[in-house]
């Protein structure tokens, strides 16, 4: 039996056959021998890697791997310092390129396995995963404590499902968009929120009650486009007995949401003539019901929304002035989802956490060339079309299915974005050459610019360029 044998023989007594680690997927096993030569190399190695055991096997840490020399990775090889050292180390952050260039970014705990008397190191045992699959742990885990908010509020008595907390999303423009919202909540003043059908205006207003003086109240909801107008003015103000026929004694939305918020959506599609009445009811805080002339106090904040921009909507004679200038006291204006984009992973992993374990799957994640076709569609229907998309997808997905593919998406994404994907911009399409490469070069810069949230000096390095030369470039076509 040579040397080699006897640590495996050793290996095989005190842990496990090594025929059985190397079977494991789901994690990496990477084994090596006291001169730093693989003994054991498992299938989750493999997967990270990309490469095939028989390639590995035999050969030391010195011909597989180029570790990275950076803060990042002081130590180098893990597995080499244990086998020098003999201690244990655990959860350690490497980096290194593998024999056919793949680069890995990992968290591994490596163990070592001593002789009869631990007078030597035999072997050392690396267990490690990409540290991709700890962020995308972490993101489940945070998804999950936000199901639980949000299953939470639901229970509220005073009418609400949302708070700040379930509004998705790292980039600048949305931490901007609730930093505002926030601050707005703590003033009597009138709001109105305008943003693009799904960009989640009720979402943003329930959040601004439960924040605001008046959470206790309670919030009372209505979609002005939704009623039709002879219904919709007795829904705010009430009726009184008689004042139509079968009309009984009811109280309207205002007097409903006293010492709370009324929030009054799609205000845009509202009459003019009911819009001359909703100003008298701000101007004096008193409505009249119906068939009635005896004036009714109330007392409840309002938000408003439209879905279309509300100086558009003055100019077109849609939206009158004065009522524009009492509802508007803080406007907040809401992103859209392509001016966003860097939200759409997360919006992706909370919708399937959500989703997939309600509909008994084991869909975790969603592939990289599935999330490319989901960056580049211009979304119109922003995030209510993006968890259609996800609740579309897992639907159809098989059971047995871990991650979300292409094929699961709507047919109209893939048609209209795949194809895209891999010709990019880069036909000339009747240009000529310098005029393409300007909009190429411009596209990069949008790019990046937009992934480092406008921070020119990261956007400078990731590029490749100066500050000045990047300032010059943002300047010329109409960036800043």
């Amino acid at each position: 039996m040579d040397r080699n044998d006897k640590i495996k023989d050793i290996l095989e007594q005190r842990i496990l056959p090594l025929n059985t680690i190397e079977s494991v997927e789901d994690i990496c096993i990477h084994v090596v021998d006291d001169e730093g030569r693989t003994i054991c190399y498992s299938k989750g190695c493999e997967k990270i890697e990309g490469q095939s055991k028989e390639n590995i096997l035999g050969k030391t840490l010195e011909e597989l791997y180029t570790f990275a020399n950076n803060p990042d990775n002081p130590h180098g090889s893990i597995q080499m310092k244990v086998l020098e050292t003999g201690n244990v180390m655990k959860n350690q952050h490497v980096k290194y390129t593998s024999q056919n260039g793949r680069d890995v970014d990992a968290i591994s705990s490596t163990y070592p396995v001593f002789n009869d008397d631990k007078s030597k190191v035999l072997a050392a045992i690396c267990v490690f995963r990409d540290i991709k699959d700890y962020v995308s742990m972490a993101n489940r885990i945070n998804k999950l404590e936000h199901e639980l908010l949000s299953a939470q509020t639901k229970t509220r008595k005073n009418g609400t499902i949302y708070d700040f907390k379930d509004i998705i999303g790292n980039s600048k423009v949305i931490k901007n968009c609730i930093k505002e919202s926030k601050r707005a909540s703590k003033s009597n003043t009138p709001i109105l929120i305008y943003g693009k059908t799904g960009t989640g205006k009720e979402v943003f207003a329930q959040s601004i009650h439960n924040n605001s003086f008046y959470s206790k109240g309670p919030f009372i909801g209505i979609n002005c486009s939704a009623i039709p107008e002879n219904l919709l003015e007795s829904t705010l103000f009430g009726t009184c007995k008689g004042a139509y026929t079968g009309a009984e004694e009811t109280d309207g939305l205002f007097q409903a949401a006293t010492n709370g918020t009324l929030f009054l959506d799609e205000i845009n599609s509202m009459s003019k003539n009911l819009q001359a009445k909703l100003l008298r009811v701000l101007e004096t805080n008193t409505v009249r019901k119906v068939g009635k002339n005896i004036e009714i106090p109330v007392n409840a904040r309002i938000i408003s929304a439209t879905n279309e921009d509300p100086i558009d909507a003055v100019k077109k004679n849609v939206l009158r002035p004065d009522l524009y200038y009492r509802l508007a006291g803080i406007t907040i204006t809401l992103p859209s989802l392509t001016e966003r984009r860097k939200d759409i992973k997360d919006l992706v992993d909370f919708f399937i956490v959500n989703q997939s374990r309600i509909l008994g799957k084991k869909i975790d994640d969603i592939s990289e060339n599935a999330y490319k076709i989901l960056l580049a569609h211009n979304w119109p229907g922003n995030v209510r079309e993006l968890k259609h998309v996800v609740d579309h997808a897992l639907n159809i997905a098989d059971l047995n299915s871990t991650i979300i593919q292409n094929h699961n998406l709507p047919k109209y994404l893939c048609e209209n974005n795949a194809n895209n994907l891999k010709t990019k911009n880069y036909s000339l399409d009747g240009k000529d050459l310098k005029s393409k490469l300007k909009n190429i070069e411009k596209e990069l810069i949008i790019e990046a610019y937009e992934k480092n949230e406008e921070n020119i000096s990261q956007t400078a390095r990731n590029l490749g360029t100066t500050r000045q030369n990047l300032q010059h470039k943002l300047k010329v076509y109409g960036l800043r």
